[in-house]
Parts: structure tokens; C-alpha cells; sequence
């Protein structure tokens, strides 16, 4: 080897070339590779120690610490004890003698170095490591070094870091060894922390003259019967030093950079330790005081002036924020420790308050410190409240009244949403209490009324402010400068601007409150529309010039109209069911009114007056698009109404009235010149109309007489096709679908199929004319000039027959008798057009949609030549050309069609058990094959679900009657009469081929389709104990605990860790099918073939996997398995070359 002046001199050349920013790819790969080959040989440890110290390189110190580093996490074990103890102690030295001179990161990687040496070596063969540590945190000099607390908290909070996360370098028994010893070492730790908080306090800061009897007096626990909250929220400015908030430096402060390091890295340790201590007595009323008194400086002027030093402070309130959320978060609090949840909560409320007091002060808030303080609101609220609130004494209204000034003093729009997600959870606790309390009495309706107003009278007025602060919220008259802020023209993935995010998550907060007390909240939305509305009606377009008050009045009101318009739709279901009675002329008012406003739109005709501004018209489009929006829901009410007038007799004038309001709100817009968004809107409005209320006077209502004959004359056809298809949907059900409350004869049926079939002939003529003379499609150029119109006419069948799913049989009936000709034809065009995926696509959806909408009507003949005739199309070539086409239309088709066989296999007809051998060979000899060379996780997840289908559905294909296998195990006794796990299979090459495709999937890195068949194992083991059958009828083949084997390889490996609860439930499930055969003999095989572990250490690894059978155990064994199992291959991995193993 080299001396090591040289080696200092080459380090320092080649990683100074490595990043000088001339240097190329393939030179640093040389470097790369050079560097790897000297940290590999033996002793280079004494060139990285003296390296480290001759020079003044950063990269070269660097590079030498993690040779250390690397020697120490994978060769550590196979070096001599002096050469230990040596890098210990040098390293030790150098920490302490140069932590000053070298940054930071330098400083970090050498105190990880030391850690790692701990994890491996104390208390063993490292006695006085915990201890060095803690006398480093706690000392300002330390022999002439210098204040060393922030290396000694650096490397506690190291230390917790790297001895209690999980690590694979770590067996399972040192694992729970460190994590006791460190238990062990925790009050020492807190201890230290709050004393180091508590120097630097009384260093830097000034002390008012007065006593802590408040804290060290804690309240009565809330489990006690003496337990008194009153006093929670009051302010006790005179009790203890960190309730003053004008606090200031101390006049003798030395509030330096490294001061604030030291505070900030104290907190931060706590912060770690509390994030996995269990909560026990060594939480002292000291630390928790140390912590509140940073906490507090996020709201002190000192920290809201303008100087930059004073400013880091509120870094410092931040962090001690995170360790009270980090306390919080856990929602089991021991019951001597509820004393100091009580404490927690009034030092953060006394916080609440004062960021309350003043509008000024959440502006000047810190954004970091904000956002843990919503964070601590949204814990105590999910976590703790209903602990708290259960006591009598507790300031109820006090609270929602902080938290309601809270919430809409934010000035950050995000922040506010969160706010929002806090009072969603709150109301989501007041809503289960009452129907908790409803549901555990049975005394009586009068008395259950009374309940639910007992638990709602300490809620409602604080809930009736939130409501009426969330309207004003969303109203631009109210609140034009904060919410003109949102952006309403670039749209989101979900296709929603800023602006409609935010109005959608204060609609639903808003209907979750109309849920709990609609007296208090509808009567102000009323008012809302009654004012925004009337301004909307009365308005003189022409009149109005822009650039004005008025006109931005205007804008801003029209705004609201379609905002309380939105609002009305959101919270519909509040009128129907048991409340349609009660809340009857409620809703007539505002049906009434919303269609007042819906006609007025219809009448005025904006869009044609050009004088009128383009402000003016998008703010009218809204308001059309959403008062048609807003009458769609209300078509269930209709319903009820139309269901009720039925019923009793009554007159159907008022319901005529409305649904006459509706169509002439509807029709005319279709057939107009304008947004497409009102015409969207109108024609999903007509759809419900029909699909839901289904009145039997619908169609003589003269507007919609009107719209049926225009449709047939061809004056949608402009239109996109998508709205083409739902137009055409709506008034084929119009025609078909049965009248409710209607007898049978009275049903006309006879008249109605006449009519749809005369639509349907008058929608398809085209297509009828096209394919009058089929032959000519055999000419390429015809059949690509026809794919307009076959595409044209499949989207319109394949809308109407979808509508079909749930409805009657005579409905599918008639409207399978108008679409026989045309289907038939269709099903002839698969074979034109089987390589164009563009129209082959339209084609298999169709032919999905009918088979499952249709089926019954089409016959069991023509659906199973149809299948044939499918199996026969798509063989290999077709399918590799489909799933491998640049374009993915030919995977969907691909995955279309694997959908339309699924349906055969749920068919249990005999004529349709005769495709299953078929489509077998399809999927595990065609597909599959493709597939797996070329994943597509749609496609996967597809054929995966069809072979759970056929093992579910075809289980006696593979598996013969329980009858036939008890005569088979009657003859498959042992000597003493037990009956041996024996089964018979049928078809067994297939099974075994599908069982094979499954084992694959779990080599594969789709943790999508690895989820999906573990949980498509499991459930074909629940219904029909596959896991028995496999291990019976392929004991031989050892098929089931290939399975095994495969699962705990991917534990090993890694490969699926989020799926590592699931696995272990599986691989349980599996082996218990014969677990003493599992542990005596396939978990030895099991190690026999794993590399890299020697026999003494497979030994070990089966002698700690126990036998026990409970899930709860047999998961800890088997994750100590493969974790120690992982952790003996990387120590055999960094064994030095040549060692001796026995």
C-alpha cells in the first residue's frame, strides 16, 4: 500500500477532480470505481484516520468517513477487538477536538460513524457510550473544547434515530435489546434536554418575579370525580413566567447563531424520543414548562419585530410545537398521565387565545408555526376531544368560539381548508353522539326527541355561527378581496379551477352542518337566494355601465346566485324521505323559485346582446349552468311527491305544474346557441326528469312533445357525442321504462314498443342503409369511409342498452325487439374491423354492455356463438398485435373482451360451462404469456380476475362434488382411522398452469396485481378451502408452499414492504393447513436452499422460528426470521476475504 502522504495527496486529487465541473460522465465513473477498490482493502481504516486529520478538504473527509462508515456497518464484526477500540477512540478524539472547525455536515457523518459503533458494541464492548453522551449534552465546557452540548445532542437524537427504527443490519434480539436499553436511558435523557432549554432560558431571556405554583400544582386528572375545566381557557397572565407575552431579551443575553442551534436541536431531540417513548412518569412538569416556554415565543413582539437575529426565534416556538403535537399524537394516554394532557391543553388554548385576540396577529404569524398549530387543533379534536368534552365542566362555547375565529382569520386559503377538516371531524362527533344516544334508547319517539335536543343544545349556537361564518365566507359581496384571489380559468386533474375546489369544500362542510340543525342554516341560505336572485331578475342589462360600482356589485351578486344556487343543490336530501312532510313547502318555495330564475335565463337571451359585457355573460352562463344543475336533484323530490299524489288520490295539477316548469327550463336550451357547459347541464337535468320521476304525462307535455319529433329530424346531430348519447339514452327510457304506481294494464306497452321501435328506426337509419348491402364492406375503402357512421351508431345502441341494467325484463324487452336487426348487424362487423382498435374497440364495449344488460333477451344461442365466434377471432397473433399496438386502444379492446368472457363464466348454464376448458387456454396459453412480457397493469389486473372468476365459478371443473370426495377420502384412511388430506383434480394441467401464472405474479414489481391475487387466494381459500385442496391433490408437486416459499422471499427481498401485513396473513392462512409439516420439513428445505447463511446460522434461524400457530406469534416469528435472516447474510457478505466460517 501506499504511504500515506500519497494516499492523502491522491485522495485529495481525484475527489477534486470528481467534482470540478469539467470533468466528464466516464472519468468520474473511473474515479467511482478507483475510490470503491481503495475502501476495500485491508487496514484502510489507519489512511482514513490520518487522512481525516491532515487534511482540510471537505470532500476527502467526507469520502473518508464513509469508508468508516461502511467498515463499521459491514465489517465490523470480523475485525480484531484492538483495531475496534483504536477507530473508537480516535474517533471519539477527533469529535471532540474538531467539532468546531468543521462543518456541519462533516460534524453530523462523524457523530454517525460514533453511533453505529454504539448500535453494534454498547454496553458490551462500548460501556461508557450512552454516558459520553449524555456528559457532552449536558456540559458548556468540556477540557478546553468548548461548549459541547449540540454534538451531545446531535448525538442523542442520532442515536434514538438509528437504535429504535428498523434496520436490517440489526438482528431481531439486539433489535429489542437496544430498544430496552434505550427505554432504560429516556428520563435521563428528557432531563438533560430540559435542563439545557432551561440554562439557555434564564441565559437569554428576562424573568418577570413570580412563581411556578400553577405548574407545579397540576389539575385533577379528567378521570377524577373532582375534575373541574372551568378555569381551562382562562388566562393567568400573573402564575408562571411563560404566560407573559411581552417578554424580552435579557439585558446580559448571549442569544447567539449557536445559542438558537442549541435550543433548536434540544427540541428536536425531544421531539424524536416522544415520537416512540411510551408515556410513563418520565414526562416531569419540567419538560413540559421548558417546552411551553419556546412554544410562546412564536406570538411575542420580540419575534414580530423586524430583526433578522430576533426573527430565528420563531423557528424555535415551531419546533417546540412539533414535540407537543409529537406528545398529542398518541391516543393513548395512561391514566396518571391525563394530568399532563390537561396541562398541554390549556398551555395551547391560553396560545389560541391570543392568536385570537387581535385580526393583525395571524397575519404576522410565522407560516410554519401556523401550520403546527392546526395541526395540534386537528389532534386534540380527532383524538382527545370527545375526553374532554365529556366533562360537564368543560368551556364548551368558549372553545368553538376560539375555533371559529380561528378558522376564518386564515390567510392562506390551504390553511383554511385544513380549519375546515377540523370542524368536519367535529361534526362528525356531535352527529354519531346523538344517533349513539338514539340508538341505545328504546323508550319511546318523544323521549328519543328529547335526547337529540339535550345533545344539540350545547352545540347549536356554536355550530349556527360556524354555518353563518361559512356563508358569508363563500359570498364575493362579503368577501370579494380574499376569495378574488382564487383562480377560476386553469383546471386541475379533476378538471376543477381553485375557485371550485375551494366553493365544493365549503359546500360540503356546509351540508354535514344543514344535516345537524337545517333550522338554523337554511333560513339564512334562503335569504341569501332571495337577495341574489331578486338583483339577478330585476336587473336592467342595458343600463348597466361597466368600470362602476354598480356594475362590480352586480358581478359580484350574480356570483353569489350561483354560488347559493350550487349550495341548494348540495344540500337536496335534506327535503326527501322522512323529512319530505315536514319540510314540504320549503321545498315547493324554492323548486319554485329555482325555476323562476331557470325560465328568466331561458327568456332573456343573453348571448345575443352584444352591448353586454363578457363579465356579464360568463357570470350569467354560471348561473344558468348551475340553477339547471340545481333543479336535478330535486327531481327526487318530484318523485316522492308524484309517488304520494298516487297513492292517495290526490290531484296531479301542482306536480304537472313543476314538471312543465322543468321541461320549458330544459328544452329550449338544447336546441340553442349556447355554452356548452348550460347544455350539459339541461340535458343531465332532462335525464333525471325521465329516469326518475317517470310520469306517465311526460311525453304529452307539448315542449317535450316538441323536443322527442325534433330529435327524430336530426337537431341534436351537431352536438358532441357524448351529449348525443345521453339525449338519446333519456328518450329511449322515456318510452320503456315502467310507470310507477301503474298496474300492468295500464302499463301500455303494446303502444310504447311501437313508438321506440319507429325512434330507434329513426335514430339507426343510416347505419340501416349502410349496411343494407353487407358485402360491400368487403371492399377496404367502403369500410373505412363507413366508420363514421357504424362508430356513430354503436355509441347511441351501446348508451340505450347500458340503461338497461337494472330495469324491468319487459323494458329490456321492448327495447332489445327495436335493436335486433341492428345488433345482429353489429355483431357481423367484428370481423371487418378487428384489426381497426379505433372501432374495434366501440365494437367489444358494445358487446360488453349488451351481454350484460341484454343477455336473457338475446338467447343463450346467439350469446354462445358469439363467444365462439370471439375465441375463434382473437387468437395469439391477434392478441400480440392488439396488446403490443403503439396505440393503447388494442390493450383495452384486449381488456374488453377478457371482461365479456367473465360473463360467460358467471353463466351456470350447461351451455355455457362448455367455453371453459376454452377460455383457459385463452388466458393462461395466449394471454398471459404476452403479458407477462410485456406488463400492462390494466390488462394484468384483468386476466387475474378472470382466472379468480373461473377458480370461484368453475370450482367443480377442477375439484368433483363434495359427495364423490368424501367417498374418496372414505378410502384414504390411515391404520388408526384418520382420514389423510386427499383429493382428487380434474384437469389438472390447467389448474396447475393458473396456479403457476398466480406464483408469477408475486415475482413481478405491480404491487397493484401482488395485492389482488393475494387477496383472490384468500377468498377462493375462505369459500371453497383451496389452500386444503392444492396441499391434498398436489402434495407431490409441493404447489401450496411454493406459494409459501414465494411470499417469504418477497419479505426478504423487500420487494413489497407495504404489502408486508398482508403477506404475513397469507403465508399464515397457507401453513396451517399442516403446520407440523410446515416446521419439521419444508422450513428446513426452505433454508437448505438459501445462499450466503451458514449451517450454524440456518440452525439458529429454525430453532428461533417457534412453533406457534396463533396469528399474532407466528407473524413476529416469521418477520424475526427474515429479518435475522437478512442480517446474517449481510455480515457474511462483509466478511473479510478468506475468513474461516464453522
Amino acid at each position: 500500500m501506499e504511504s500515506e502522504e500519497e494516499v492523502l495527496h491522491g485522495l485529495t486529487r481525484v475527489t477534486t477532480e470528481f467534482f470540478d465541473a469539467n470533468t466528464s460522465n466516464a472519468r468520474k465513473r473511473e474515479i467511482e470505481q478507483q475510490l470503491e477498490k481503495f475502501g476495500n482493502q485491508t487496514g484502510v481504516w489507519k489512511n482514513c484516520l490520518y487522512t481525516f486529520t491532515k487534511t482540510d478538504n471537505y470532500y476527502v473527509q467526507m469520502y473518508c468517513l464513509q469508508v468508516l462508515e461502511k467498515i463499521v456497518n459491514k465489517m465490523w464484526i470480523g475485525l480484531d477487538p484492538s483495531v475496534k477500540n483504536e477507530i473508537r477512540t480516535n474517533l471519539t478524539q477527533l469529535l471532540l477536538h474538531h467539532f468546531r472547525n468543521l462543518p456541519t455536515f462533516i460534524v453530523n457523518k462523524l457523530i454517525k460513524v460514533i453511533v453505529d459503533i454504539g448500535r453494534v458494541d454498547w454496553p458490551m464492548f462500548y460501556a461508557n457510550f450512552f454516558e459520553g453522551i449524555l456528559s457532552l449534552a449536558s456540559n458548556h465546557q468540556s477540557n478546553g473544547g468548548g461548549d459541547t452540548r449540540m454534538i451531545g445532542l446531535i448525538a442523542l437524537k442520532m442515536t434514538s434515530e438509528e437504535f429504535t427504527s428498523p434496520r436490517e443490519d440489526v438482528s431481531a434480539g439486539r433489535k429489542a435489546e437496544l430498544r430496552q436499553l434505550m427505554t432504560m436511558q429516556v428520563p435521563e435523557v428528557l432531563k438533560t434536554c430540559a435542563a439545557v432549554l432551561d440554562s439557555e432560558w434564564k441565559s437569554n431571556f428576562a424573568q418577570p418575579q413570580t412563581s411556578d405554583v400553577s405548574i407545579a400544582t397540576p389539575p385533577p386528572s379528567p378521570g377524577s370525580t373532582n375534575l373541574n375545566l372551568f378555569d381551562l381557557f382562562t388566562q393567568v397572565d400573573n402564575c408562571n413566567p411563560f404566560f407573559s407575552f411581552n417578554f424580552a431579551l435579557s439585558p446580559n443575553s448571549n442569544l447567539t447563531d449557536e445559542s438558537i442551534t442549541v435550543i433548536k436541536t434540544a427540541l428536536e431531540c425531544l421531539s424524536q424520543y416522544f415520537s416512540w417513548i411510551p408515556l410513563s412518569d418520565c414526562i416531569t412538569v419540567d419538560v413540559i414548562t421548558s417546552i411551553f416556554r419556546y412554544a410562546r415565543l412564536g406570538l411575542c413582539d420580540v419575534v414580530n419585530s423586524h430583526n433578522p437575529n430576533e426573527r430565528k426565534l420563531v423557528g424555535l416556538a415551531t419546533h417546540a410545537l412539533v414535540c407537543v403535537n409529537e406528545l398529542i399524537s398518541k391516543n393513548c394516554i395512561p391514566q396518571n398521565l391525563e394530568e399532563f394532557l390537561v396541562r398541554i391543553f390549556r398551555q395551547m388554548f391560553h396560545l389560541l387565545q391570543q392568536i385570537t385576540s387581535n385580526e393583525n396577529t395571524m397575519k404576522h404569524l410565522d407560516n410554519e408555526y401556523l401550520k403546527n398549530f392546526i395541526i395540534f387543533l386537528r389532534l386534540f379534536v380527532s383524538q382527545h376531544f370527545s375526553r374532554i368534552e365529556s366533562n360537564r365542566s368543560f368551556p364548551l362555547m368558549t372553545f368553538l368560539n376560539l375555533l371559529l375565529k380561528f378558522t376564518f382569520t386564515q390567510p392562506d386559503h390551504d390553511d383554511y381548508k385544513q380549519c375546515l377538516d377540523i370542524w368536519e371531524i367535529l361534526i362528525d362527533f356531535v352527529d354519531d353522539q346523538v344517533k349513539n344516544q338514539l340508538n341505545d334508547q328504546a323508550s319511546g319517539s318523544h323521549h328519543h326527541k328529547k335526547l337529540e335536543v339535550s345533545v344539540l343544545k350545547r352545540y347549536s349556537d356554536g355550530l349556527s355561527m360556524f354555518g353563518n361564518s361559512i356563508l358569508q365566507t363563500i359570498q364575493f359581496t362579503q368577501n370579494h378581496s380574499n376569495i378574488d384571489e382564487l383562480d377560476n380559468t386553469d383546471y386541475d386533474d379533476n378538471g376543477h379551477t381553485d375557485w371550485e375546489n375551494y366553493l365544493i369544500k365549503n359546500l360540503e362542510v356546509i351540508a354535514t352542518v344543514t344535516n345537524i340543525l337545517p333550522n338554523d342554516v337554511l333560513p339564512k341560505m334562503y335569504l341569501m337566494l332571495e337577495r341574489t336572485a331578486s338583483v339577478f331578475l330585476s336587473a336592467n342589462w342595458r343600463a348597466i355601465s361597466p368600470n362602476t360600482p354598480q356594475y362590480q356589485h352586480l358581478i359580484w351578486s350574480l356570483k353569489d346566485l350561483a354560488t347559493t344556487l350550487q349550495a341548494f343543490g348540495r344540500v337536496s336530501e335534506i327535503f326527501l324521505t322522512e323529512h319530505f312532510r315536514d319540510r314540504f313547502d320549503n321545498a315547493n318555495a324554492l323548486v319554485q323559485k329555482l325555476l323562476h330564475v331557470s325560465l328568466h335565463c331561458v327568456q332573456m337571451d343573453i348571448y345575443s346582446m352584444n352591448e353586454i359585457g363578457d363579465d356579464l355573460k360568463r357570470c350569467v352562463t354560471e348561473i344558468h349552468a348551475q340553477v339547471l344543475a340545481a333543479l336535478q336533484p330535486y327531481t327526487h323530490w318530484l318523485s316522492q311527491l308524484y309517488s304520494e299524489a298516487q297513492q292517495m288520490g290526490n290531484s296531479q295539477a301542482h306536480l304537472s305544474q313543476l314538471l312543465d316548469g322543468y321541461v320549458n327550463s330544459i328544452v329550449p336550451v338544447i336546441s340553442r346557441q349556447v355554452p356548452e357547459k348550460i347544455i350539459k347541464s339541461a340535458v343531465h337535468t332532462c335525464s333525471s326528469v325521465v329516469t326518475t320521476v317517470r310520469a306517465t304525462f311526460l311525453l304529452q307535455i307539448p315542449a317535450m312533445e316538441k323536443f322527442y319529433h325534433d330529435v327524430i329530424n336530426g337537431s341534436c346531430n351537431k352536438l358532441d357525442m357524448q351529449t348525443q348519447q345521453l339525449i338519446y339514452k333519456t328518450l329511449s327510457n322515456l318510452l320503456v321504462l315502467p310507470w310507477p304506481n301503474t298496474p300492468e294494464c295500464e302499463q301500455k306497452w303494446k303502444e310504447r314498443e311501437e313508438s321506440h321501435k319507429s325512434f330507434i328506426n329513426s335514430l339507426l337509419h343510416d347505419f340501416a342503409l349502410l349496411s343494407r348491402d353487407f358485402s360491400k364492406f368487403t371492399d377496404v375503402q367502403f369500410a373505412t369511409s363507413a366508420k363514421p357512421c357504424v362508430h356513430r351508431a354503436i355509441m347511441i345502441m351501446n348508451g340505450i342498452v347500458d340503461s338497461m341494467k337494472q330495469e324491468v325484463g319487459k323494458s329490456r324487452d321492448i327495447c332489445y325487439a327495436s335493436l335486433r336487426d341492428y345488433i345482429l348487424i353489429s355483431l357481423q362487423l367484428i370481423d371487418i374491423y378487428i384489426h381497426s382498435p379505433d372501432i374495434s374497440e366501440v365494437l367489444m364495449s358494445f358487446y360488453l354492455t349488451l351481454f350484460t344488460s341484454l343477455r336473457r333477451q338475446i338467447g343463450v344461442e346467439v350469446v354462445s356463438k358469439t363467444i365462439q365466434k370471439f375465441l375463434n377471432i382473437f387468437t395469439s397473433q391477434l392478441l400480440q398485435e392488439n396488446i403490443l399496438h403503439e396505440n393503447s386502444a388494442g390493450a383495452r379492446v384486449v381488456d374488453i373482451f377478457i371482461k365479456t368472457v367473465e360473463l360467460v363464466i358467471d353463466e351456470a348454464g350447461q351451455p355455457f360451462k362448455v367455453f371453459t376448458g376454452g377460455i383457459i387456454v385463452l388466458a393462461v396459453e395466449q394471454i398471459y404469456p404476452i403479458v407477462r412480457e410485456r406488463p400492462l397493469p390494466d390488462l394484468n389486473s384483468s386476466l387475474f380476475g378472470l382466472l379468480h372468476r373461473i377458480l370461484s365459478r368453475r370450482h367443480r371443473y377442477f375439484f368433483p362434488s363434495p359427495v364423490l370426495q368424501t367417498l374418496l377420502q372414505d378410502n384414504n384412511s390411515d391404520g388408526n382411522g384418520e382420514r389423510k388430506l386427499s383429493y382428487t383434480i380434474s384437469h389438472k394441467d390447467q389448474f396447475v398452469a393458473i396456479m403457476t401464472a398466480f406464483g408469477n405474479s408475486f415475482l413481478q414489481s405491480d404491487i397493484m396485481v401482488f395485492k389482488q391475487n393475494l387477496d383472490a387466494l384468500q377468498d377462493l381459500n375462505m369459500k371453497q378451502k383451496l389452500y386444503e385442496k392444492i396441499h391434498g391433490s398436489l402434495f407431490q408437486e409441493g404447489i401450496l408452499f411454493h406459494f409459501v416459499f414465494c411470499l417469504i422471499r418477497a419479505l426478504i427481498e423487500k420487494s413489497h414492504d407495504l404489502l408486508m401485513d398482508d403477506i404475513c396473513v397469507v403465508v399464515h392462512t397457507m401453513c396451517t393447513v399442516d403446520f407440523t409439516y410446515f416446521h419439521s420439513n419444508l422450513l428446513r428445505q426452505f433454508l437448505q436452499n438459501v445462499a450466503e447463511v451458514t449451517p450454524d446460522q440456518k440452525e439458529t434461524l429454525y430453532r428461533n422460528f417457534h412453533p406457534d400457530q396463533d396469528l399474532p406469534t407466528y407473524t413476529n416469528n416469521l418477520l424475526r426470521f427474515v429479518n435475522d435472516l437478512r442480517f446474517y447474510r449481510l455480515c457474511n457478505s462483509s466478511l473479510p476475504r478468506g475468513t474461516v466460517q464453522f
